[in-house]
């Protein structure tokens, strides 16, 4: 490609859209050229937001695909991912997706098939990828000079109530888990990146608190190598609080509100990032051009597919009784 800017196309216009849409107008390396929304007032909102709107505006993202793209950002509802994802593929563009990708391994599977199969690059948007600091963490864990870890806990909770009655978020069809699966999953995903665990055998408990979907759901799971992990997400809350505890033979770390921390002289102290944090989209731009590494690869959903599926199908069930997690299941 050179030194041409990325020609980008975003698939859903809604507040992360627009999000996505602003940060890849403000790179000098990217230009925004197409968008798609089944909703025209958002279409044009999400336009109107860029000093350089793009030209190119459908109601169906089928239309993007073959409009001279190098690049799409895909942030519509959860359903609609993986369909989108696997069209882009085929159309030969590379691809930044936004989390949770799926519910289905199999769904999984066929996109890391696809992207290896076309050589295009894929990219999930799971922000503690991108943070230096996690990163940091994740190092010192995988390192080995900790001992093993010993023991895991994950705690997230917010309000997902009252601001999101009468979203996709609450329709059981777009986003079937609910704010365990759509929200939690940050939280998740961090447990099983920076450890390197994988989900064994999981038992949950669930309440949608007058909801069509999982709003709180707790339990607990075994993790490879025996660690235990308990979990307790709530939706139901009035602030946004989020915590992943890691604890290692001879060492403990945290997520503490998007902080990194670690022991240090009896208290918990920020790890310093040995390199720079970046967003989801410049770290897109630079892969594509084929620079650095893929810090959050369709594959790297795995353990967090696995563990969501089986901790939805425990609580589903009543006594709530132990389900093994996909792959590990063995």
């Amino acid at each position: 490609m050179g030194g041409e800017r990325l020609r980008i196309g975003i698939i859903g216009c809604g507040d992360l859209g627009a999000v996505h849409a602003r940060r890849f107008a403000d790179m000098e390396g990217a230009r925004v050229v197409a968008l798609a929304d089944p909703d025209p007032g958002r279409l044009a909102r999400a336009a109107e937001a860029l000093a350089d709107p793009p030209a190119v505006r459908a109601t169906d993202y089928r239309d993007l695909l073959d409009c001279g793209l190098d690049a799409v950002c895909i942030a519509s509802p959860d359903a609609y991912h993986v369909p989108q994802v696997l069209d882009a593929l085929a159309a030969n563009l590379h691809v930044l997706c936004e989390k949770p990708l799926t519910l289905d391994p199999e769904a999984l599977e066929a996109v890391v098939a696809s992207s290896a199969e076309v050589g295009r690059v894929v990219a999930l948007t799971y922000p503690r990828h991108y943070d230096g600091g996690l990163r940091a963490m994740r190092r010192e864990i995988l390192s080995g000079r900790w001992g093993r870890v010993t023991h895991v806990t994950v705690h997230n909770s917010e309000d997902w109530v009252s601001t999101n009655r009468g979203t996709w978020r609450h329709d059981p069809a777009i986003c079937p888990g609910g704010f365990f699966y759509d929200a939690s999953g940050h939280q998740i995903d961090t447990l099983f990146w920076v450890t390197g665990l994988e989900p064994v055998r999981v038992r949950a408990e669930s309440d949608q608190a007058g909801t069509p979907v999982p709003m709180c759901v707790w339990g607990t799971a075994r993790l490879t190598g025996a660690v235990p992990m308990t979990f307790h997400v709530v939706g139901t809350a009035r602030v946004w609080r989020e915590q992943v505890n890691v604890h290692c033979e001879g060492m403990d770390f945290a997520l503490d509100d998007g902080r990194a921390l670690w022991a240090k002289a009896g208290d918990m102290a920020p790890i310093e990032p040995s390199e720079p944090s970046e967003t989801a989209d410049a770290a897109f731009v630079r892969l594509v051009r084929g620079a650095g590494p893929n810090w959050a690869p369709p594959d790297a959903a795995r353990p967090i597919v696995h563990f969501t599926r089986a901790a939805l199908e425990s609580a589903a069930i009543p006594g709530s009784p132990e389900v093994a997690c996909g792959a590990q299941s063995a």
